[in-house]
């Protein structure tokens, strides 16, 4: 009897985590969410001659977008050449065409980058899932088990009583179908499946380490990640690592808990279970959130140059 006991305690103890064998969307982090070609760079702008720099009418958080994509130089050359009544020269076309094509690209930046969060956040979600299913199953089939041993149990018990059988016999078997059951029921409260995850190319941890330059990000969007929207002293990258502690993404602050997912989502990868990857999921939508946000800004941006435009322009006379 007590040798059925260990063996069922120890089955139980074994049932609780099992490590899944590793699959496409776990082992593969490039898989087609990082860009083919990931040229980082930011073109650089002669920088006109410091008297001879204009003030900018422009508007806050518009010279903020403007520091973001670089264009600072270019738009006080703009600005001197329209003081000088340029505007149809050729060298203030080939400006203008500049500032396009540098939000332009900043545009697509954005969309690149937000291509590859939602694809490593649906990556994680994928294995998530697929651990979920897994766990439910063997909950399931352990439950199930854990009924069916406790009616057999109960069904030897009784039978042996009506026969008369020595109370003993009785008590044995019931104590043993007890056993079993609770071992069964027990292991399915806490059975949870691991899988290796891997994320060589971590954006996550990317924002954590806080480079000087970013290897993973393009300039322009670095730029943003450190530069202030708010009067808040806190910079964007702040912000968003703010928001992964006030959903709890990072487990108790200190904890140990804490330290090890540190480790684990911002690192290449390793050991997940589903909630981790639950949680590594939620951090990239958070990221994916605050960088929409440059979006909006640029939008604001090009509204104000065009208003800029138009208020600059000549009026037509009324015909007399």
């Amino acid at each position: 009897m007590r040798a059925l006991f260990l063996m069922c305690c120890l089955s139980g103890l074994a049932g609780c985590s099992v490590i899944l064998p590793s699959t496409p969307h776990s082992t593969t982090p490039e898989r087609s969410c990082a860009p083919l070609h990931p040229t980082r760079f930011q073109p650089q702008i002669e920088e006109p001659a410091a008297d001879a720099q204009p003030e900018l009418s422009l508007s806050a958080q518009s010279l903020e977008v403007a520091r973001v994509m670089n264009v600072v130089p270019l738009l006080t050359r703009l600005t001197a050449l329209e003081r000088a009544g340029e505007t149809h020269s050729m060298a203030f076309l080939e400006l203008q065409q500049s500032l396009t094509d540098r939000l332009l690209l900043t545009l697509f930046e954005i969309s690149s980058l937000t291509a590859e969060l939602v694809c490593e956040r649906d990556r994680a979600d994928q294995v998530a899932d697929r651990m979920d299913e897994i766990d439910a199953s063997v909950v399931k089939r352990l439950t199930l088990a854990s009924i069916v041993i406790g009616g057999v149990a109960a069904v030897v018990s009784g039978g042996l009583g009506l026969a008369g059988a020595a109370s003993d016999a009785s008590d044995a078997a019931a104590l043993a179908g007890g056993v079993v059951s609770a071992v069964f029921g027990g292991t399915a409260l806490f059975a949870g499946s691991k899988q290796h995850f891997s994320h060589e190319r971590n954006l996550l941890g990317e924002l954590w380490e806080n480079p000087e330059q970013s290897r993973a990000l393009s300039p322009a969007i670095w730029c943003f990640l450190q530069g202030h929207r708010t009067d808040e002293a806190r910079n964007t990258r702040e912000e968003i690592m703010q928001a992964w502690r006030q959903q709890g993404r990072l487990g108790a602050p200190g904890s140990a808990g804490e330290q090890a997912r540190i480790a684990l989502i911002f690192g290449p990868g390793g050991t997940y279970t589903s909630t981790d990857l639950r949680a590594r999921a939620s951090m990239l939508e958070t990221f994916e959130a605050h960088i929409q946000l440059l979006s909006e800004e640029l939008e604001s941006f090009l509204r104000e140059m065009i208003q800029r435009r138009i208020q600059g322009e000549p009026q037509e006379r009324p015909l007399s």
